[in-house]
């Protein structure tokens, strides 16, 4: 089920969304203040991660752990290959 955009933007406000929130509003203001453009872009890419609570912001961008065998290594099949020789 998908959540609505009033529950994302209302609920889960851990503090990495309030930090992202307010570097966010600080380079926008300042990108704003001193006519950067660059500045505000950076600050709107951090307003959406915060509204919308993507990205990297509570580790959920991690890599999941490979499952290993009882060797301690992962399992790989058998590979077969042709070796090619020029005369």
């Amino acid at each position: 089920m998908h959540k609505t955009m009033k529950q994302t933007l209302l609920h889960n406000w851990h503090p990495m969304r309030w930090v992202a929130l307010s570097v966010g509003l600080f380079f926008v203001g300042m990108g704003g203040w001193h006519a950067d453009m660059v500045s505000v872009l950076l600050g709107g890419f951090f307003l959406f991660q915060a509204a919308t609570n993507t990205g990297c912001l509570c580790g959920n961008c991690a890599v999941a752990p490979q499952s290993m065998s009882e060797s301690g290594s992962s399992k790989i099949d058998d590979v077969e290959f042709t070796e090619i020789k020029e005369d």
